[in-house]
């Protein structure tokens, strides 16, 4: 509670300050200028942080500041991280923005444009050294001292005239299959000591690997004339230099183990001279320094037919015993295709036996091309096991890799019925030892993963809502969560599916435990079914109707200790305010901070208890805190990303409380803006897309929108905006929609600040179709915009999702869309709710926007219904962003929408003149001329 009553007098101290000041609405000159802070990151030894200060657009800037006091080192540009010894900050600063797109419009080739610049900050002396055209650098995560770093290139020297050839000489057919280098030399490298600046440069690299101490870098070579290539282990503690191997040909895969130091390596040097080489799995240990061929097709490890690959994984195991590599079915080479291109047919075959449709296989055709399949090397026997195959093509090993056990998930008998939502998968487990796989669950839909020690698989059934629990060494299965008396599913689904878990927390050591939750506490549950499952945090949560929810500041750490401190953190279900809290299994939680905003701890001190965090409301910026241990004791704000916010109009947020037109209570965000007059009547947009009133305390930055409107700048616009939750009854979700926003919209109304008659509604894509289909039911809203909408469910649900190549029939039975049938067996169900076929009831203006490379609803939905309204002689516009997908991604587009969107609702709910392109249009022929954002009769603008 300190914290808390520390930061609210801070930040209003700060507040009043400025209150003097005439303040002034947001708008979209603002934009670029607004910033948030990230990379944010505490030394080891807790004495610095670094952070990022990036605006939308233009130029970041790099803090790294001393917690003692006094010392902020700024790298304007800069992007660094801290070493492992908190000793320096090290990274590349990158051209002011201004300058690479001056370059860019003046078309400079790529040798010309401005280039990077590696900076080091020696943190102890402030001393800053700079390397100028850097590409990129490399870092160990455990450094030991030294940087890595990749120097531009030279400018290319212009090409002199070629010499006159010398007369051919005679074939020699002894050399026809001959050795030759047909690949690319490698690049320039520099080795850096951060300490003393002492470097040396390699010259041919191709490739790189550290090891996490830092003290092992292992790097290919790639030689013009292949003389030099192969792999050199440098071991920088030792000051030594090992070659690997060196030998013509292409090394594309190499890993080295982090303790062990082994390295790993794929190559074609044995096969180099052939016209498609084959490729063989090595390893090298420098205990003994030797290499040794695990691998490679017709002469070791491998079965019939297969191969080794460049592709897919090349990673040791945790304990370094073992190698996983990818391999690939050897193919015969293709026969050329002698047809001539003019005569080629493009055709795309649909069958109703495809596993899937033809959209999704020619998106998945390059990764089906580029498939591998993972096998396992067993370095202490050289034994080569194939773990997966055409009929296991996912398979996990436990115990990150060094299990006995692997589990594979095979889903391809059930992949037709995926496309309406059916599916299911079946599960083998796999014994690495001897090679036998069994099978374990047929068609189940419950995902299953090895517990941390790989004694168990563990999944959720959504069906028998459970959490399951498979014992590997008995076979045994148990309903691991029996005994919980409260549902460990999500109690508010509301889709025609079964309900998917609260979530779970890990394993504790040895797998004694698993740790899983209800809407409010954690559990531990006892795998083998045995112990009655505990409550871990003693019903605290229920009990204060907070939902907690376990944190782990330590990535180091992949298990639960019970009996020690954990942090919680924890959200009141009704008002929303969050805290911390430490607890363990055996007392009770004991709450550190708590308050009426949302406090994230992004990060703890390796070697200290120090922590830096934020906290945020609407009315305050996410900026730094930091203090001296997580009891959040002394807090010290460490940043002010956006200090200009004092200058502009913002305005409050609460939370609105009423009751749908089918009796549910709902909560909802109401948005009012800042010195509210009284006695004035004030335009009110309602935005909605499910349930949002979680989001209360969501500080919202100004920005262009990718397709919503942007709830800050229209509160300080003087718009009141609601915000409110939408639960659905199967097969209704437009009537859904009219329960829960109609009410809440009166209530809001019932406050006396509103204009009933200036009441506007928007909404994006699932958003955008309850507006399409609430305007056909209601005459109440003013004006009404609607991104990317489906308005009729009867073609939308054959439609497919471009960007996945799926159809759309999975969304209309099991999920978003909630019909819970299909067009022949709820025929009356489409029907009702679909916008299309009730457009004659519209009667408010309409706003439509839709991209036409949407790869999520298809475009020709809006057209449907902007065609309709069109024929109606209903006012309706539609802005479509070529080349653009579901959300606007160029931030000029974004720009653009969000100017055109306020015009809209600044005309229909404050009574602003028409622009152009809302009163005439803009012609085609004008298209990228004219952009019609000016009032008719002013100055053209644009």
């Amino acid at each position: 509670m300190k914290l808390q009553s520390f930061a609210l007098f801070a930040f209003a101290a700060i507040s009043v300050g400025v209150a003097i000041a005439q303040k002034k609405p947001l708008d979209a000159n603002v934009y670029d200028s607004w910033k948030s802070i990230q990379g944010t990151k505490l030394s080891n030894n807790g004495n610095w942080l670094s952070y990022r200060i990036v605006p939308q657009e233009g130029d970041a800037v790099q803090h790294v500041k001393a917690l003692g006091g006094g010392k902020d080192l700024i790298v304007e540009r800069g992007n660094l991280g801290l070493t492992y010894d908190s000793k320096f900050a090290v990274g590349l600063v990158v051209p002011k923005l201004e300058d690479t797109k001056k370059a860019q419009r003046e078309k400079k080739k790529p040798e010309d444009m401005p280039k990077n610049m590696l900076v080091i900050l020696n943190l102890e002396s402030g001393a800053r050294t700079e390397v100028q055209n850097v590409q990129s650098f490399s870092i160990a995560q455990q450094d030991s001292g030294w940087i890595l770093y990749k120097p531009e290139p030279p400018k290319p020297v212009p090409a002199t005239p070629p010499a006159k050839p010398d007369a051919p000489k005679p074939e020699d057919k002894k050399d026809e299959h001959k050795k030759k280098a047909d690949h690319k030399p490698g690049d320039p490298y520099v080795l850096r000591n951060l300490a003393n600046g002492q470097e040396e440069r390699i010259e041919n690299v191709v490739t790189t690997r550290w090891t996490k101490d830092g003290n092992v870098l292992v790097y290919v070579l790639s030689t013009k004339d292949g003389s030099g290539d192969g792999i050199v282990f440098q071991d920088l503690k030792a000051n030594k230099k090992t070659t690997i191997v060196q030998a013509m040909g292409k090394y594309p895969k190499i890993d080295v183990h982090d303790d062990s130091k082994r390295v790993a390596f794929v190559t074609d040097k044995d096969d180099y001279a052939a016209k498609k080489p084959s490729l063989a799995l090595y390893t090298f240990d420098p205990k003994d320094v030797k290499t040794k061929l695990l691998a490679k097709d017709g002469v070791t490890g491998l079965p019939n037919g297969w191969t080794v690959s460049d592709r897919g994984v090349l990673a040791f195991s945790e304990k370094g015993g073992r190698v996983i590599f990818a391999t690939v079915p050897k193919t015969p080479e293709e026969k050329k295709d002698e047809t001539p291109e003019d005569e080629k047919v493009s055709v795309d075959i649909w069958n109703w036996m495809d596993e899937t449709l033809q959209p999704q296989q020619l998106l998945q055709a390059t990764v089906e091309n580029n498939r591998t399949y993972d096998a396992v090397a067993f370095l202490d026997s050289g034994r080569i096991f194939q773990l997966e195959n055409e009929q296991f093509q996912n398979a996990n090993i436990s115990e990150k890799n060094d299990g006995a056990h692997a589990v594979a998930r095979v889903d391809k008998p059930y992949r037709r019925s995926q496309s309406w939502g059916a599916g299911g998968a079946d599960y083998y487990l796999i014994d690495l030892r001897n090679g036998q796989a069994k099978k374990i669950f047929e068609k189940s839909e419950t995902f299953f993963g090895f517990s941390t020690s790989g004694k168990f698989l563990a999944g959720y059934d959504e069906v028998a809502r459970k959490w399951m629990t498979y014992e590997i060494k008995s076979g045994k299965v148990v309903e691991a969560s029996t005994g919980i008396p409260y549902p460990t599913y999500n109690e508010l689904n509301d889709v025609p599916s079964n309900p998917n878990a609260y979530g779970a927390a890990g394993w504790a050591k040895d797998d004694e435990w698993m740790f899983v939750y209800d809407k409010y506490d954690m559990w531990a549950i006892d795998p083998l079914g045995k112990k009655a499952p505990v409550n871990f945090t003693n019903e605290y949560g229920r009990k204060t109707g907070i939902a907690l929810r376990r944190q782990n500041l330590d990535p180091e750490q992949d298990f639960v200790v019970p009996n020690e401190p954990n942090l919680f953190v924890g959200m009141n279900d009704s008002t929303k305010a969050m805290g911390y809290y430490e607890d363990s299994i055996d007392s009770q939680p004991t709450r550190l901070v708590y308050g009426d905003k949302k406090i994230s701890v992004l990060d703890k001190a390796d070697k200290n208890p120090r922590i830096v965090f934020n906290q945020q409301t609407f009315t305050e910026f996410p900026d730094l805190w930091v203090s001296d241990d997580l009891k959040f004791g002394s807090p010290r704000r460490m940043s002010d990303a956006n200090p200009q916010m004092k200058e502009y109009l913002w305005g409050t947020e609460e939370l609105v409380s009423y009751t749908s037109l089918d009796g549910i209570p709902l909560q909802g965000l109401l948005f009012k803006p800042e010195n509210m007059q009284p006695g004035k009547k004030y335009p009110m947009i309602a935005y909605f897309y499910e349930r949002d009133s979680d989001s209360f305390h969501q500080f919202r930055n100004p920005a262009p929108s990718a397709s919503t409107v942007n709830i800050a700048m229209y509160v300080s616009n003087g718009y009141v905006v609601f915000v409110p939750d939408i639960p659905y009854k199967i097969g209704y979700p437009g009537e859904s929609a009219i329960n829960a926003i109609l009410p809440g919209c009166q209530e809001v109304i019932r406050k006396g600040f509103v204009d009933p008659k200036r009441v506007g509604i928007q909404g994006q894509s699932w958003g955008g179709y309850q507006v399409a289909y609430m305007i056909t039911e209601s005459n109440m809203f003013a004006a009404a915009c609607a991104g990317a909408p489906v308005s009729n469910m009867f073609s939308a649900y054959g439609g497919i999702r471009w960007g996945s190549g799926l159809v759309r029939q999975f969304q209309y039975e099991k999920t978003q869309s909630r019909i819970d049938g299909t067009p022949w067996n709820s025929f009356q169900r489409y029907f009702e709710n679909s916008p299309i076929f009730f457009a004659d009831k519209v009667k408010t203006p309409l706003l439509l926007m839709h991209n036409d490379k949407d790869g999520s609803v298809p475009w020709w939905q809006s057209i449907e219904y902007f065609t309709a309204l069109r024929r109606l002689d209903k006012p309706v516009w539609m802005a479509v962003y070529n080349n653009e997908d579901h959300n606007l991604i160029q931030r000029k587009n974004r720009k653009d929408w969000s100017i055109r969107m306020q015009q809209f609702f600044d005309h229909y709910l404050k009574g602003a003149p028409q622009p152009v392109w809302m009163a005439t249009g803009v012609p085609g022929s004008q298209k990228g001329k004219s952009y019609g954002f000016e009032i008719p009769g002013e100055k053209k603008g644009g």
